[in-house]
């Protein structure tokens, strides 16, 4: 998903050297008709310069076992063991067994040579317990540029553990970063420019609720079973204005607080009263389910939303069915062709409103979920360094993620097309009997994502990705990666709790109630969780 930020070009490391062999001989010149004499011993051949032989990696593989497959027949491996001059040992297990077949692994002292593992559940316990290289003194610019490429010096201090770095964290996909747009109708929108500020679009939507009594200004949805109130992001836009997001911890100097206990958040709650009061806000936000907005916004009856990143081509296409429709121009069948190549006709997408100082903040997932480590256990740590290095190349990105030019994609005026038609949806293989198994054997492809994603992906998904993943007011909560027992036995109570008070204020409820609310967080478990945070934080920087 690409911001595509600007990659260094480094030089790929040669697969094999060839071996050049030069030998003199003597040959008889008074005699031009005889046959050259053999040398015997006047001329010696010279040294050849044998290629280094492969080194061995053992990798537990994950894989769909209901799909055929078969290591010793894919192409992409070995294009990589090639490139890298490394023989890639593969043991499969299936997706579903793979942190179980790990952790019985690490158990046993069996641990494959780059070991892929859940940062969340395993890693910092298997890290403590010495199972894996210390990287803190082997990372650095002149020896791993590519890796701190993909990965900022900043995202490392999080990954640490008791001040050392132990892995390589790993997010995968398009990388981290925000997913949410702000999506309004084209057609209501008309000449007004797209809003920049909270202000503008503030008067944008009193323009809206003016001229159509009947359209909704501003929708919002409840969670989903099991999820915070707004984790579905429907004030996103609102809250980030005035700098703050619910749920998201703080950290400054080793000191943390939380959004849901910081002034600016009153302040922001009493513009969304202001908004609900003036008919601005959906009045059924905190009862209606995602389904249920959806079926407003296609019969015409929304104006905006918070909208994830991937629902923007579907949305935009059932507008435009219920459009033809209503001109009796839909076709028979009711259908429209594929519509993700063509550019959005009935919606708009933009980032985050900026408030009164020009800033936001739009709440980003945590920046890695996984971690690449290597095994104390493996036979040369800095040889293996060295190979994840290289695959970070841009080139060697490439081909990990997207196989062989002019096989698996092509470039055309700079433009990246991935082949589709190269492998049989039914055996899984080429023309050729090959299995292709682009991105599965990625060593850690760091933070940025995969490159040249965005033109992996028909217009209108790119677009609606590109829009999100660019939002330069992006924070992380401060809270990841660190431990804190209370914030996993109060959280949900004391999120369930603000949820409540929040949702009463936008709706007219006496603004005493947040004062109400910070006390009511830190009596009972807010404070303890910060004093562990921070605990933690100090224990995690070597302190």
């Amino acid at each position: 998903m690409s911001k595509q930020r600007n990659m260094l070009t480094y030089g790929v490391t040669a697969a094999l050297l060839a071996g050049m062999v030069t030998a003199a001989g003597c040959s008889k010149t008074e005699d031009s008709a005889s046959s050259p004499a053999p040398s015997t011993g006047g001329a010696t051949a010279a040294a050849s310069a044998q290629p280094a032989q492969p080194y061995e990696l053992k990798w537990l593989k994950s894989q769909d076992i209901s799909k055929p497959y078969d290591p010793s027949k894919d192409a992409i491996m070995h294009e990589i063991e090639k490139k890298l001059n490394i023989k890639i040992i593969p043991e499969m297990v299936d997706v579903q067994q793979y942190k179980t077949k790990l952790n019985l692994k690490m158990s046993s002292g069996d641990i494959p040579d780059v070991v892929r593992i859940d940062f969340a559940d395993d890693f910092q316990k298997y890290a403590q317990q010495g199972a894996f290289v210390d990287l803190t003194g082997m990372i650095n610019e002149k020896d791993t540029p590519n890796i701190l490429k993909e990965v900022p010096k900043e995202v490392f201090e999080q990954a640490k553990v008791n001040g050392k770095i132990y892995g390589i964290p790993y997010q995968g996909g398009p990388g981290a970063g925000y997913r949410w747009n702000l999506v309004m109708r084209t057609d209501y929108l008309g000449s007004t420019p797209v809003p920049k500020t909270l202000d503008e679009y503030y008067n944008l939507l009193k323009k809206v609720k003016s001229e159509k009594p009947d359209v909704i200004p501003l929708g919002g949805y409840t969670a989903q079973v099991g999820q915070q109130k707004y984790a579905n992001n429907s004030f996103d836009h609102i809250f980030g204005a005035f700098g703050v997001t619910p749920g998201f911890f703080t950290e400054k100097d080793g000191k943390f607080s939380n959004y849901d206990i910081d002034p600016r958040m009153k302040d922001a709650l009493l513009y969304l009263q202001k908004m609900y009061a003036e008919g601005l806000i959906d009045k059924e936000f905190a009862t209606i389910k995602e389904e249920q907005l959806r079926t407003k916004l296609y019969s015409g009856k929304l104006f905006s939303w918070m909208g994830w990143w991937s629902t923007a081509n579907d949305y935009d296409t059932q507008i435009e069915t219920n459009e033809l429709k209503k001109t009796g121009q839909l076709a028979a069948d009711g259908k429209l062709p594929d519509q993700s190549g063509s550019p959005y006709k009935y919606l708009t997408l933009t980032d985050s409103l900026v408030g009164a100082d020009g800033k936001a903040v739009a709440p980003a997932g945590a920046p890695f979920g996984q971690m690449h480590a290597i095994s104390v256990k493996t036979k040369d740590p800095a040889k293996v360094l060295k190979i994840i290095e290289d695959s970070l190349s841009p080139e060697n990105q490439m081909l990990t993620v997207w196989g062989v030019e002019g096989q698996d994609y092509k470039i055309e005026n700079g433009k990246m097309t991935v082949n589709t038609t190269l492998v049989d949806p039914k055996t899984l293989q080429d023309a050729n009997g090959n299995y292709r198994s682009i991105q599965s054997y990625l060593f850690a492809p760091g933070l940025n994502g995969w490159p040249r994603y965005l033109e992996s992906l028909p217009l209108r998904p790119a677009k609606a990705l590109d829009v999100a993943i660019n939002n330069k007011f992006q924070i992380s909560d401060a809270s990841n990666y660190l431990d804190s027992p209370t914030k996993i036995t109060k959280l949900v109570e004391l999120n369930t709790t603000r949820d409540s008070v929040f949702t009463q204020i936008i709706m007219g409820g006496d603004i005493k109630k947040f004062d109400e609310f910070v006390e009511k967080w830190k009596s009972q478990g807010g404070t303890q969780i910060l004093s562990e945070l921070e605990a933690s934080f100090k224990k995690k920087m070597g302190n």
